[in-house]
């Protein structure tokens, strides 16, 4: 049960991330704007959403793993995160602090829920 509890929170981060990828990439552009234009002939705001997705499944897989996973819930987050992982070192090596600080804030928000769901559930 607990296996497909983990299976479920990862299709639903799949799914978010297809959602939330414009946010993040808007974010990533507002830190760093490396130019107005798109990536190769591609528009600014389909690069926008690309860009977008990685970040998004970092942030949500730290979050929900976090926040609601089991037993063994970094070791599904570290597995999860090597395609991540691969494309941000691939593509955007120079901006490598960006997804570890989006990581980081995932995990911390994740944290806070589960801190806070075990003291209501404790009362």
């Amino acid at each position: 049960m607990k296996v497909i509890k983990n299976i479920i929170i990862l299709i639903c981060v799949i799914i978010l991330t297809y959602f939330f990828g414009f946010i993040f990439g808007k974010i990533y552009m507002l830190f760093i704007s490396a130019g107005r234009g798109g990536i190769f002939s591609i528009p600014s705001n389909v690069s926008q959403y690309i860009i977008g997705w990685p970040l998004t499944y970092i942030f949500l897989i730290f979050l929900l793993f976090t926040a609601f996973g089991g037993q063994n819930k970094y070791w599904w987050i570290g597995i999860s995160l090597i395609p991540a992982a691969l494309f941000e070192i691939y593509f955007d090596m120079a901006h490598i602090y960006f997804p570890l600080i989006i990581g980081l804030a995932g995990w911390a928000i994740g944290w806070l829920i589960l801190k806070t769901y075990k003291a209501v559930v404790k009362r």
